[in-house]
């Protein structure tokens, strides 16, 4: 009998790629709300995708509120494993809107994690991010370590909160709990808000690139096949535990928009705006945990990525015209 999975989040980013994954040897449960948090033209795009597998079965729930859950229990029953990847992101975007945070990122998580003590699923994956660690400096964050006790945005707060009522409501039980900790993922079926898949949109298409800041501010840009293959990973580790998943260098966003130009034969039109709220300017994952128990570490490098991400987006060039790479927050 094949075993099933539960992947929320199946028509964001990372649920999408890990779903295309694993659908090859499990069942595959899919949820997602395919809400506005970005342009949901590029989550339809991904759930075409996914229907074409025989072993994905979808289905469209908001995860805040409870009784949509409690109407799927039967099919989500004797799901072995759950990747909850379903959330709302973005540092500048929850102060725009923390009521949204509060329910996509701890409510919903708090419901799925009683859902999943009553169904006695054995192991909840809870992703989670960078943000948690702020501003590392020169130093790596290390998981149970160097998260801070305040949370530097309402989003880290809001992702933290949801961790800390995962592990509230099943650690009593025998289930495992692992939290992989993502550090600015880019590729393929990207998400429109983020700097990279952005970054290529409008430098090819000779429209102005925003930069907030002077573009000096570094991140540990992490290729999403090297994400999917850790959350992989993850299946075969039977301990509990918290996990970076991140690149182990970093790049400037100056760098990375070079790069893509020399890549694009185009030069971009930069527009320099007022630094983000609450920007950082350098987080850099400690690795060896994730290297030690589960034998992972990052292999793409930054070209090889940008390669890659530079011909799916030519490929799908016209589906992606239409899509919302500039929210009104950003004049």
């Amino acid at each position: 009998m094949v075993k099933k999975i539960l992947i929320t989040g199946a028509c964001g980013f990372i649920g999408y790629h890990l779903t295309s994954l694993l659908q090859n040897e499990y069942k595959v449960i899919g949820i997602d709300s395919l809400n506005s948090a970005y342009d949901p033209k590029l989550k339809e795009l991904r759930l075409k995708n996914l229907n074409k597998y025989e072993s994905f079965e979808f289905f469209n729930v908001n995860l805040s509120e409870k009784n949509e859950l409690g109407k799927i229990s039967t099919s989500i029953s004797n799901v072995e494993t759950v990747f909850h990847l379903g959330a709302r992101a973005g540092v500048r975007q929850s102060y725009l809107e923390p009521e949204k945070y509060i329910e996509d990122n701890t409510t919903a998580s708090t419901n799925l994690a009683f859902i999943s003590k009553e169904l006695g699923v054995k192991k909840f994956i809870i992703a989670s991010t960078s943000s948690i660690y702020g501003d590392t400096g020169t130093q790596m964050a290390t998981e149970d370590v160097d998260e801070l006790t305040d949370p530097p945005s309402i989003y880290a707060a809001t992702k933290q909160f949801g961790e800390t009522m995962v592990k509230n409501i099943l650690s009593t039980d025998e289930q495992i709990i692992q939290i992989p900790r993502f550090f600015t993922v880019y590729g393929p079926f990207g998400r429109p808000d983020m700097s990279i898949l952005r970054f290529i949109h409008w430098i090819e298409n000779g429209e102005e690139v925003l930069i907030y800041g002077d573009g000096e501010q570094k991140r540990s840009f992490t290729y999403i096949s090297d994400i999917v293959s850790g959350l992989s990973k993850l299946m075969d580790c039977e301990e509990s535990g918290t996990f970076n998943f991140g690149s182990n260098k970093t790049w400037s966003i100056n760098n990375v928009i070079e790069k893509i130009e020399n890549k694009l034969e185009s030069k971009a039109k930069i527009s320099i705006k007022e630094r983000a709220f609450r920007d950082v300017d350098i987080v850099l994952p400690n690795l060896e945990k994730s290297q030690l128990k589960l034998g992972w570490t990052p292999l793409v490098d930054l070209d090889t990525g940008l390669d890659e991400t530079i011909t799916w987006y030519k490929k799908y060039k016209e589906e992606l015209r239409n899509v919302k790479f500039k929210y009104e927050y950003e004049k």
